[in-house]
């Protein structure tokens, strides 16, 4: 069993809050992490790359770089964007993570992953990384929005995490749990706060709404707003 780290924000909610909350922000330790690698000389996979977000943010540093995810919208962007920056080494791939045999992808030296995660894509890593080299991903804690009942399939638990490590042949290195709570003085306020953030009619198309509303007729005043596991571990 790992050592976890463990960090716990709180706040109190200001009547005005919302906009500013950013939830798909990298993490700064999830960054160092990468970088502790000589990158320079990998070849890096990013695994549910999006538009780029990650990938971009080590284009200067890494020798090659390839981005995969299943979204043709992102992935057009992505591909704008490297055009637009001239970078030759950066190569974007529209496919199905849990699906690609990655080795078709070429070596792959690292694994990285930004708010995407599973025990599939874990295994598929451990399938194409040599021993001694790396998976490094921050993704949702289970915790993430659990005052609504639900919980992403994304989103894991520090044992639940560690076992899939483990169970792909992965020694954890680095293993964290962070959390950010806002506390409400009244129900009001958290309304008001889900209505800023646009989140009202995306939870009550996912049935997460009704969990919400009865968690603060229960009393509920508080709303983990940010929940993330940040994890590297080495290939056996």
């Amino acid at each position: 069993m790992s050592e976890w780290k463990r960090q716990r924000i709180d706040r109190i909610y200001r009547p005005g809050e919302g906009r500013e909350a950013k939830h798909s922000i990298l993490s700064e330790t999830l960054l160092r992490l990468i970088r502790e690698e000589p990158l320079r000389e990998r070849t890096v996979l990013d695994v549910g790359c999006g538009n780029g977000r990650l990938t971009f943010a080590l284009a200067e540093e890494a020798g090659r770089i390839i981005g995969i995810d299943w979204s043709d919208e992102a992935i057009a962007q992505a591909r704008q964007r490297v055009r637009t920056l001239g970078f030759d080494h950066i190569t974007f791939v529209r496919c199905d993570a849990e699906r690609t045999d990655y080795s078709e992808l070429g070596p792959i030296d690292l694994v990285v992953a930004h708010l995407c995660m599973s025990n599939e894509i874990i295994r598929r890593a451990s399938a194409v990384l040599a021993p001694g080299r790396c998976i490094a991903f921050s993704t949702l804690h289970k915790d993430q929005w659990k005052e609504s009942g639900r919980s992403s399939r994304f989103a894991y638990g520090e044992q639940d995490v560690e076992t899939a490590l483990t169970a792909a042949g992965f020694d954890p290195v680095y293993v964290e749990a962070e959390h950010e709570i806002l506390s409400f003085a009244a129900s009001a306020d958290a309304l008001a706060y889900m209505e800023a953030l646009d989140l009202i009619g995306k939870w009550k198309a996912d049935s997460r709404w009704e969990g919400f509303l009865a968690y603060l007729e229960r009393g509920g005043k508080e709303l983990t707003i940010r929940a993330r596991v940040t994890v590297k571990a080495r290939r056996r």
